[in-house]
């Protein structure tokens, strides 16, 4: 594999990070409120991530998308946890104000557990994303050698969007967080919550009447 290939997938792998969808919504969601929170539902969104990669280089997600039925159901449960999840944050923003004169960060649910359940959202909003694996198998073998090991390559290119998806979500928490004291305050938190509710609720519909 030249380093001639290896710089093409790495501008491929970067514009598709780039490029907002639904792991960008909900890593979005929680940066603005909260750094640390950022940060675990972009590592939930990259343990996803990897899970595709492991499974294109055993051969599993070929498989799974040559089955029109399998592929449909993967597609139709990802469509609908992210409707679950668009319409659960556009309920959250509907809710009244707590009467407990508290800040908003501190009315909020309790500390204890939410990492795990943030964790847990954005892996299974990666995981069942049928469009991320059907990047390792249509995008990436673009870029591997025929006449080498394949599994290896798959590894190794995988590998490599796994740590430029580090690299770039790390930005976009750092960057996003900056947002955090502003979105402490109810208004703003309100439109942040309609604005990534209702476009994961377009991302899992568009999935839905997608080919």
């Amino acid at each position: 594999m030249s380093a001639g290939t290896l710089a093409v997938f790495i501008g491929v792998v970067m514009v598709a990070y780039v490029v907002p969808g639904p792991d960008w919504m909900v890593i979005l969601r929680y940066s603005a409120r909260r750094r640390s929170s950022g940060f675990v539902a972009a590592i939930g969104v990259q343990c996803g991530l990897a899970v595709h990669m492991t499974a294109a280089a055993l051969g599993v997600s070929t498989a799974l998308l040559h089955s029109s039925v399998a592929f449909t159901v993967l597609k139709l449960v990802g469509a609908a946890y992210l409707v679950y999840l668009g319409a659960q944050a556009l309920w959250k923003s509907w809710k009244s104000e707590p009467s407990s004169g508290k800040p908003a960060e501190e009315a909020d649910e309790p500390v204890a557990g939410r990492p795990l359940r943030i964790f847990r959202q954005a892996f299974l909003s990666n995981v069942l994303n049928p469009k991320a694996a059907l990047f390792f198998v249509s995008v990436l073998p673009q870029f591997i050698d025929r006449d080498a090991a394949v599994a290896p390559q798959v590894l190794l290119l995988g590998g490599l969007d796994i740590a430029l998806g580090v690299l770039w979500w790390g930005l976009f928490v750092l960057l996003t967080a900056r947002l955090s004291g502003l979105m402490r305050r109810s208004g703003p938190r309100k439109v942040l919550d309609r604005v990534t509710g209702t476009a994961l609720v377009g991302l899992g519909g568009a999935l839905v009447i997608s080919s």
